[in-house]
């Protein structure tokens, strides 16, 4: 299935995205209800029960329309990569464990906990910034939309558990690592 490619209406290469990752053990109960087709299975791991062996799937395809979602969720990771993991006010890149959430307005002042209010700090910042509101980041803080975080993420390394999922990632090749699947988990 690796060399399938999808042509849109106009013969047009398709770009496919995957919606999301699941656990092979979802993949498993969604392909035995029908909800999803298997794309590709792994070629070495299957399951066993008493009656039956079972492949388990690689890439699962939905069966049927998803409406997808594109709004941004607001949280820790979302803020961090927003801000790609970097002190807004020193510019410094602390290890990620390193890293707070500091309110540009501070609550005691009436900051609200949202996405242009809150900005990633090292501790030594924040520390240092305290209740004081005359402190601002270098760069104010905005709500990102999908595609700004997207493209963002993917100046990041991923793992990837099957090298035909590579089939429908559009991720550089130097950011992608193979580290296949242990069996079982």
């Amino acid at each position: 299935m690796s060399d399938t490619l999808i042509l849109n209406a106009d013969g047009n290469p398709l770009s496919v995205v995957p919606l999301s990752v699941i656990s092979w053990q979802t993949a498993m109960r969604l392909t035995y209800q029908e909800k999803v087709r298997a794309v590709h299975y792994y070629d070495d791991w299957s399951v066993h029960s008493p009656g039956r062996d079972w492949d388990v799937p690689s890439i699962v395809m939905c069966t049927d329309f998803v409406k997808w979602n594109r709004v941004v969720k607001y949280n820790r990771t979302n803020i961090l990569l927003r801000d790609m993991f970097t002190c807004q006010f020193c510019g410094d890149k602390p290890p990620v464990g390193q890293l707070t959430l500091d309110h540009v307005l501070p609550r005691i002042h009436g900051g609200k906990t949202n996405w242009t209010n809150i900005v990633t700090a090292c501790k030594t910042c924040n520390h240092n910034k305290g209740s004081n509101k005359k402190i601002v980041p270098k760069r104010l803080p905005q709500k990102p939309n999908y595609y700004e975080l997207c493209a963002k993420r993917m100046k990041f390394p991923i793992t990837v558990r099957d090298k035909n999922w590579l089939t429908f990632l559009a991720w550089p090749e130097d950011k992608v690592e193979f580290k296949p699947p242990r069996k079982g988990s």
